[in-house]
């Protein structure tokens, strides 16, 4: 059944249409500005397969902005505040408090504009090809394009789908993808978001964004480029830089799965916590360590030790959503995550522990991490865990090595009659701690079997 097509007004009168799908935590799927078309995009099969992988248990926005697809023909303004706005009034329209952002290519600076500017509305944001200025698309290729994008509106629509995105080899789905590049706009209006919208700078924003946030990106990308990606993965306080293969600037079609996945992965937190804050009272607290992980990186490269890593995450996230735990950050070499019993906190460790072992034969390096669970009161700061309960996990994860699980004794203790084998490893004085706290080496080999 085809999505039902809803407006939200803005504040300065534009009417933004958009569909809203499926059941759960919120994630609005921006335009690439201004080639946006949601009702030809649901009819394409390439597109309605993207919509349904990443919907898998969430609720999935569309919308189009102002002068494009379905919403107000006549623009009016297209700078980035505009665009901001669009976003606003769909979010306020469709009753969303707190939602996820997926921003491709030139739909980033509104993504980062907003989540700086609302920070309690933006839970997680993922940033496909993106931008902090437009002149980071501007090569010659692209020059040649939009010249020709003022004379002959089709050709460049054609043109611009087989060489910018889908791929000469991809025929069917670059003219498809050219029809919807098309109708979805004009020449008038792509000119216009050139000279208007994407000549804002976002550079000053970047700080302030205070969700996670993925940055993910084509490794053989030519505009933008890699280090664009890099850029604003480094500008980005809570950021994780993820590669994929090929130059392809759309995340449908080949190799959509992976990428679904990834970002599903990267939400995860979202759907256990329904985009509330973080919870306060006692907690177990597990925090994780990759042992190390700037070898990793030298040995194997950016792309080859990121795809490592990748897999680690992958493998670390699924096991703290089967166990119920919740992401409270994540450090680019390990996790801090909260359980809400020492049970669940001890199973998910063994079981990582046993799932890296057994994914080791398949990666070209070994993953050792090491994991240290401690148990406390922490203190609450919006969707942040803060204080000494928290500190000590961490310091009790650096007294482990590579593989092995250290808990302190009240963790031990909250686990007692559960079945759980401990090894005793005597009193440690912990970085930061006047006097020693009592250690206990979780075996392992024994829990996860």
């Amino acid at each position: 059944m085809d999505p039902r097509i809803q407006y939200a007004q803005t504040s300065d009168g534009a009417g933004i249409a958009f569909w809203q799908l499926g059941e759960g935590p919120t994630v609005i799927q921006m335009p690439s500005i201004p080639f946006s078309h949601i009702q030809m995009e649901w009819a394409d099969p390439d597109w309605r397969a993207w919509y349904e992988l990443l919907g898998v248990d969430l609720t999935v926005i569309r919308y189009d902005p102002r002068g494009c697809g379905l919403s107000s023909p006549t623009p009016g303004d297209l700078s980035l505040d505009a665009m901001v706005e669009d976003l606003r009034a769909v979010a306020s329209r469709a009753g969303c408090e707190r939602f996820a952002l997926l921003a491709p290519v030139q739909a980033a600076p509104t993504a980062v504009a907003f989540a700086a500017r609302f920070p309690a509305a933006v839970s997680h944001l993922i940033l496909w090809c993106g931008i902090s200025r437009g002149d980071e698309l501007r090569t010659s290729s692209f020059e040649a394009l939009r010249t020709l994008s003022r004379t002959d509106w089709g050709l460049f629509a054609e043109a611009a789908a087989h060489a910018l995105v889908a791929g000469w080899d991809q025929a069917e789905a670059a003219h498809r993808l050219a029809a919807i590049m098309r109708e979805s706009s004009s020449a008038d209006i792509h000119e216009a978001v050139m000279e208007c919208y994407l000549a804002a700078d976002i550079t000053a924003e970047l700080a302030a964004v205070a969700c996670p946030t993925l940055v993910a990106y084509r490794s053989q990308g030519t505009a933008p480029l890699p280090a664009s990606a890099r850029y604003l993965a480094a500008a980005i306080r809570e950021s994780t830089l993820l590669p994929f293969p090929g130059s392809s600037l759309l995340f449908v079609g080949l190799g959509a799965e992976e990428v679904a996945g990834a970002f599903r992965g990267f939400l995860q937190v979202q759907r256990r916590d329904h985009g509330g804050p973080a919870q306060s009272g006692f907690q177990t607290l597990l925090y994780t360590d990759i042992e190390g992980h700037s070898a990793i990186i030298q040995k194997l490269g950016d792309d080859r030790g990121r795809a490592v890593l990748r897999e680690h995450e992958r493998i670390t996230r699924e096991l703290i959503a089967s166990h119920n735990g919740v992401e409270v950050l994540a450090t680019g070499d390990g996790f801090l995550v909260r359980f809400s019993t020492a049970q669940a906190a001890l199973e998910c460790s063994a079981n990582l522990q046993q799932s890296l072992a057994d994914a080791a034969a398949d990666l070209p390096v070994e993953l050792r991490v090491r994991i240290g669970i401690n148990a406390g009161e922490p203190i609450l700061e919006g969707a942040e865990l803060h204080g000494a309960s928290v500190l000590n996990a961490e310091r009790i994860a650096g007294q482990a090595d590579g593989g092995e699980i250290l808990v302190a004794n009240v963790v031990r203790e909250l686990a007692a009659g559960k079945n759980f084998a401990f090894a005793d490893r005597g009193s440690a004085t912990l970085p930061g701690l006047d006097e020693p706290i009592r250690l206990w080496e979780l075996l392992w080999a024994h829990t996860a079997t």
